[in-house]
């Protein structure tokens, strides 16, 4: 087999200019006849990727999933994964981490009283088999969010259901938690040095949060209702993924947009614009389309979307507030917050409350800003009329854009073309290497799920010791997660010769995607800052060192686990990084200085409305994991209705809500949005106290490495903050990188 037919993907050459020239896709082509080419071309890139005994009997073999690659041909540096090709290979490795996991659970159980130790009972629980330190767990359940088979996503989902069932069946086992009860209380383990002794804690406070001093009556109640939450969660999930909404609008009603956005979107049998509310099609609109009624239609289909995800809400909301008072807990956000820095949700409300007393007068002067422009525009356009000019939720973006263009000179449609995403990618690598002491080196024959991924093998630069692994797969496609985010598939582990098992770590965006006719995806800056924070995740995943950083036991706080990547983003307003990151699709030519002066001094443009959303989103979180949350749909919509103007300063339009795709707080975000904020304070005392005076200080850079993501969550998270900062942080540094404070 040829290299292209093994890996999926053809090798991406170097990134030289001129950039237009570059192979922008490995499947651009087309092959007549073949019915996943026609649909390929049609969605921009959104290929079928099938098992050939699953594909259409006419598809090419670009368009049919290759056979696996074997992982002796492939070589020793990839990870262990087989990606499934059927149904029934999830189904067998499903049964085979259950079967290996009860196998490890009774082990524990049967071990005697006097045979209790460390190697025993805890070191078994730090790697029972459905933890992702087995490649089977990820291998099983990934495919929910990328496959385009819907089959094989709806094979995952279930895959993933049952995992997270064995997780809570796990930590409900009393045969277990006695054993580890009683080795806490033994010498041994009161002799554990400090390391050790934080994941025997660990175990203990998770079985013990999971109901282990409850009746058997209530166990039984809270791991249904567990379970019920878990399914609803799912559902959830799936009607994001699987939404197929589509909006047509006549090229007209699309002004402003640009002209290849609208032509690569236009229907040829009958001239409309298609677009779906995925958020490559969203966000031009939103930001560029000068007919207001356009942007009303696509606000209100995207908060009206997504089936009965307001339910799902609504289900999932009443389960946790009742898990959370049989475990004794006044609410779901105080269950949360006890095992977050924050250690409270009234800490909560008093640190978001201090800043939206800041927030609140510079956010009152950008509203009444974006409504005096707004009024004029309408001026401009003939389109003004007797009656009051009020700023509504479709118009934010649109009026924001116009500010930044008029006012600063940022065009963000103009500087797209120095930003293709293959100069971007390759520089953020290079730029992440440098800083942290790396080396990446892409992989070409490897096992994957669709030709467009990328792999990459991370070694560290002095000792040339491998640290991990990380996936690409950038751009959208039919049945694939919509949002941005990282995806941990296998953690660290020491195995039995006594070398370690190294982490991997998935990418899933929804970047721009080459257009049909093979020109280069062009990233807006807010994309580019998108990829940058979303690989400092990658970073921290994959830099955190030690066996204790091989479970979810020693996951870091939810409302710590932004900050590294937020840091990171302040790179992406650094002259010398935007020189970088930048390089014109024709020319060749760096973004020019007079582009990144606008771009820096409109930083902060309408920061004060945009902090006041993102606390709107923190408050609307707390509020539905809170003492007394709404009991159904209605009264999901009847919060947002009032919560929405009083804290964001805009109206709700009337049925639209954001809890239908307001995907975080149906996962590990639940009252936990907050954390974005939180963490964001601590990320720029961060940078201000070791990066700011030099972004590319290699000591600077190796700290933050070994002091904040080596320990990952293990330890005082506050601890090594207060290490690497040399003080206490603050909020001064957060607020004036936001120019709330002068």
């Amino acid at each position: 087999q040829s290299e292209t037919s093994l890996s999926g993907r053809r090798p991406t050459p170097a990134v030289d200019p001129p950039v237009a020239a570059m192979l922008t896709s490995a499947y651009s082509g087309k092959r007549e006849g073949c019915p996943c080419c026609e649909e390929r071309v049609a969605k921009r890139g959104g290929a079928r990727f099938m098992a050939r005994a699953r594909a259409p009997s006419a598809a090419c073999e670009d368009c049919v999933l290759p056979p696996p690659v074997p992982l002796a041909d492939a070589g020793a540096e990839v990870p262990p994964f087989v990606w499934p090709r059927t149904p029934a290979d999830i189904e067998a490795a499903t049964k085979e981490v259950e079967a290996a996991s009860q196998a490890a659970l009774d082990a524990v159980a049967a071990v005697p009283k006097d045979k209790l130790s460390f190697e025993t009972v805890i070191r078994p629980l730090m790697e029972v088999p459905y933890y992702k330190t087995n490649h089977l767990v990820c291998q099983s359940k990934h495919l929910q969010h990328c496959s385009t088979d819907p089959v094989m996503r709806e094979a995952a989902t279930k895959a993933a259901s049952a995992f997270a069932a064995l997780k809570k069946g796990g930590k409900t086992r009393k045969d277990v938690y006695a054993k580890v009860l009683a080795f806490s209380e033994s010498a041994e383990a009161k002799g554990l040095p400090e390391y050790e002794a934080y994941f025997v804690g660990a175990i203990l406070n998770g079985f013990e949060r999971s109901g282990l001093a409850l009746s058997p009556e209530q166990a039984a109640e809270l791991r249904k209702l567990l379970d019920e939450d878990t399914e609803v969660c799912s559902k959830y999930k799936t009607n994001l993924g699987e939404d197929k909404s589509k909006i047509t609008f006549a090229p007209e009603e699309l002004e402003g947009c640009d002209p290849e956005f609208i032509k690569d979107r236009t229907d040829k049998e009958t001239g409309q614009v298609v677009i779906t509310l995925k958020m490559p099609d969203v966000l031009p609109i939103m930001q560029y389309c000068a007919v207001a009624e356009t942007r009303r239609k696509v606000t209100i289909a995207r908060d009206c979307a997504y089936g009965n995800n307001l339910d799902l809400c609504a289900q999932g909301v009443q389960l946790r507030k009742k898990s959370a008072a049989i475990l004794g807990y006044k609410s779901w956000a105080h269950y949360v917050t006890e095992r977050r820095m924050s250690g409270s949700p009234e800490k909560v409300f008093a640190f978001l409350g201090g800043i939206e007393e800041k927030a609140k007068p510079g956010a009152l002067a950008d509203k009444e800003r974006l409504r005096l422009l707004k009024k004029a525009h309408l001026e401009e356009r003939g389109e003004s009329t007797d009656a009051e000019v009020t700023i509504e939720s479709w118009d934010v973006a649109f009026y924001h854009a116009m500010i930044l263009k008029r006012e600063y000179g940022v065009d963000h449609e103009a500087i797209r073309k120095y930003f293709p995403c293959p100069v971007v990618v390759e520089g953020t690598l290079s730029i992440y290497q440098e800083l942290l002491g790396l080396k990446f080196t892409e992989i070409h024959k490897f096992d994957t799920w669709h030709p467009e991924v990328r792999l990459f093998v991370v070694h560290d630069a002095a000792t040339s010791e491998r640290v991990g692994h990380f996936y690409l797969d950038l751009h959208p496609r039919d049945g694939k997660y919509n949002h941005a985010a990282i995806f941990h598939l296998l953690k660290r582990k020491q195995l039995p010769d006594g070398s370690w098992q190294t982490p991997v770590d998935c990418m899933l965006t929804n970047l721009p995607a080459p257009s049909a006719d093979g020109k280069p995806a062009l990233l807006r800056h807010d994309d580019v800052v998108t990829f940058f924070h979303e690989f400092g995740h990658i970073m921290h995943g994959l830099c955190a060192e030690g066996a204790a950083n091989s479970t979810t036991l020693a996951k870091c706080p939810r409302d710590f686990v932004e900050a590294p990547s937020q840091m990171l983003e302040n790179w992406c307003y650094n002259r010398g990084v935007l020189q970088r990151l930048s390089k014109h699709v024709e020319s060749g030519e760096c973004l020019p200085e007079a582009n990144v002066t606008a771009l820096l001094a409109a930083k902060n443009v309408n920061e004060g409305l945009m902090m006041l959303r993102q606390l709107y989103l923190g408050l609307l979180d707390l509020s539905i994991h809170g003492e007394s949350p709404p009991a159904d749909a209605a009264g999901l919509q009847a919060l947002v209705d009032e919560l929405r103007p009083r804290i964001s300063l805009l109206n709700n339009p009337p049925g639209c809500n954001m809890l239908r795709n307001f995907g975080h707080l149906m996962n590990q975000y639940s009252a936990a949005y907050y954390g974005y904020l939180w963490a964001e304070v601590l990320s720029a005392d961060m940078f201000a106290s070791r990066f700011e005076q030099d972004p590319f200080s290699k000591e600077a850079g190796m700290a933050y490495r070994k002091t904040v993501l080596a320990p990952g969550g293990v330890g005082s998270i506050a601890g090594h903050l207060a290490k690497f900062l040399g003080h206490e942080p603050t909020q001064e540094p957060f607020l004036r990188s936001r120019g709330i404070l002068k």
